[in-house]
């Protein structure tokens, strides 16, 4: 299984919805089945989706707070706004405006005249409601969003949140909580295990039918902008657990949106039907070698430069994801989706390339020095174990050739491959030596930032963590990402997140390495419109709220 850039599954405290490190993505590896469509025209107007893992069949849960929801759930149930997953573009749902009045006081202004799919009214009680909701069931607060709020109050078309503190950038994950309807969830008595089988929403489509091996959706033709909604139906196929079926799959025609990384991608998917057949595979996040920092080997700032300047980052990413994307840049941005925000300071946009004489200059200042092809310290050779989980074809592939790459700078590298609960159970714990992590991807600097920096995570070894896997420490770090959070002012919110950048760039807290891939697959016999180069207003990701905005994009074809 290719899971280049997993798909987030996982509470987040502090910052945004996006965890990249450990991310559990089934997305990433799977296809399915065909399904029947219908014509119109010049071409079906039902939109076949690759979503979900069946395994071999799927289990109805329509519920948007639970983990195991079911993809198209996003499409029945919508937010305030949803902020672009490339750059952080925010486009307006349910809410047509947010403002910060302070930087603890965040004010949305509600669309008028949204109806639920049973004909209700939305109101600002529908929002109040959902995140009372929350925080009554802390289970149900999947992205953490009462770790910040401290009041949500309505009064007419405006709902006021209040934060317990300063933190502007949070505004992403609130927007983005799925609003559910006050007169059809008051009555759940235990919304932690409810299945929602028959789900009421202000989305674009309503539940039409389910079945083990599909479930299918229908237009809701009372929605806000249904001008907007060109297909008719969506469809979901149950998709097999087998990979090598899910490409034939793909490559098969079966889906109009398939999410899978494919080898060759020109050859085996394209060249198929090069008149509608088309990709697109954006960097969606970043790939790095985390190094645990309360081993002293890593403490030394100097020791993680040296296996930074060690690493051929093209070599790699060729190795690991047949080059669709680049090396990244050390800044700790996600480029070019992020450009706007970089430091003009940094040499090569952040990009280090490898120099081995540097690295050996880096690691004699650390206190090691390399003898007959080993680098050495007091008798011993310098020693590396990465943790990867085994079926994550593309992280193996890389940790192979950093391990090849660092054996020349004379450290004796060793590959441990355990099944994903305990990989993640290891880095979550701080157990682990070295291990190939995901970074970044929220289309926030903040986000990603105070994920990976901020010290309230960098908790003891087998205090179980969701962020700062490495357990980096740094009071100045903390007080840059406070100050950015507060930050309401472009220009201030620029200046700290340079400085962030430099952290990450000098201090080397991730070996950032190379970007991982969204792997959006379209054809458009039946629809056009896709996110692609050219359009980027978002990632082709149809496992969370991209899917929205894809379908209100789209256009017959």
């Amino acid at each position: 299984m290719n899971r280049s850039y997993p798909r987030p599954r996982r509470r987040v405290a502090l910052a945004g919805a996006v965890v990249a490190a450990t991310a559990l993505a089934v997305a990433g590896c799977t296809g399915g089945a065909s399904s029947s469509t219908s014509s119109s025209g010049g071409g079906s107007s039902v939109l076949t989706i690759q979503g979900d893992a069946g395994d071999p069949t799927l289990t109805e849960n329509f519920n948007p707070f639970a983990t195991t929801q079911l993809g198209g759930t996003r499409l029945m149930y919508e937010p305030l706004e949803i902020p672009s997953s490339v750059d952080g573009t925010y486009t307006p749902f349910l809410a047509t405006s947010q403002k910060f009045s302070d930087p603890t006081t965040l004010v949305y202004t509600l669309r008028d005249g949204v109806k639920w799919s049973d004909g209700q009214p939305f109101s600002g009680d529908d929002v109040v409601f959902t995140f009372d909701l929350l925080k009554k069931f802390p289970a149900l607060d999947t992205t953490g969003v009462w770790t910040q709020l401290a009041s949500v109050a309505g009064s007419g078309n405006t709902v006021t949140m209040t934060f317990k503190q300063p933190n502007v950038p949070f505004a992403a994950t609130v927007s983005q909580v799925p609003i559910v309807p006050k007169h059809a969830w008051s009555s759940v008595a235990d919304p932690t295990k409810y299945t929602n089988t028959k789900p009421v929403g202000t989305g674009p489509f309503t539940l039409k039918s389910f079945a083990p091996t599909e479930y299918i959706l229908a237009k809701n033709t009372s929605y806000w902008q249904a001008d907007k909604i060109v297909p008719t139906q969506v469809n979901y196929p149950a998709q097999s657990s087998n990979q090598s079926t899910n490409q034939l799959d793909v490559t098969s025609g079966k889906f109009d949106w398939s999410y899978n990384f494919l080898p060759n991608v020109q050859q085996t998917y394209v060249d198929r039907d090069k008149q509608h057949n088309t990709f697109w595979f954006p960097p969606g996040g970043t790939i790095g070698l985390y190094l645990n920092l309360t081993k002293p080997v890593y403490q030394d700032v100097n020791f993680r430069q040296g296996i930074s300047q060690s690493l051929d980052r093209a070599t790699i990413a060729k190795k690991a994801v047949n080059g669709y994307t680049d090396a990244a840049s050390l800044s700790g941005l996600i480029l070019p989706n992020l450009q706007k925000w970089l430091d003009p300071s940094l040499e090569n946009q952040g990009v280090v390339k490898q120099d081995s004489s540097a690295a050996t200059a880096s690691f004699a200042k650390a206190g090691w020095t390399l003898q007959g092809g080993k680098l050495m310290k007091d008798g011993k050779q310098a020693t590396m174990s990465i943790v990867m989980p085994t079926n994550f074809s593309d992280w193996v592939a890389a940790a192979t050739e950093v391990k090849t790459e660092l054996g020349k700078a004379g450290i004796d590298v060793t590959l441990d491959l355990p099944q994903f609960a305990q990989y993640q159970q290891e880095i979550g714990a701080g157990t682990f030596d070295a291990a190939i992590g995901g970074y970044g991807g929220s289309g926030n600097p903040y986000t990603d930032f105070n994920n990976a920096l901020n010290s309230q995570f960098a908790t003891a070894v087998n205090t179980p963590t969701v962020n700062n896997f490495e357990r980096f420490k740094d009071p100045a770090v903390d007080q840059a990402l406070a100050t950015l959070a507060k930050a309401t002012d472009m220009s201030q919110q620029q200046q700290a997140t340079y400085a962030l950048e430099q952290v990450m760039f000098t201090k080397v807290p991730i070996v950032l390495m190379y970007y991982g891939g969204s792997w959006g697959l379209f054809s458009t016999k039946n629809f056009t419109g896709w996110p692609s180069k050219d359009d980027p207003y978002t990632l082709p990701t149809p496992y969370n709220n991209a899917v929205l905005l894809v379908v209100t994009h789209l256009k017959k074809a």
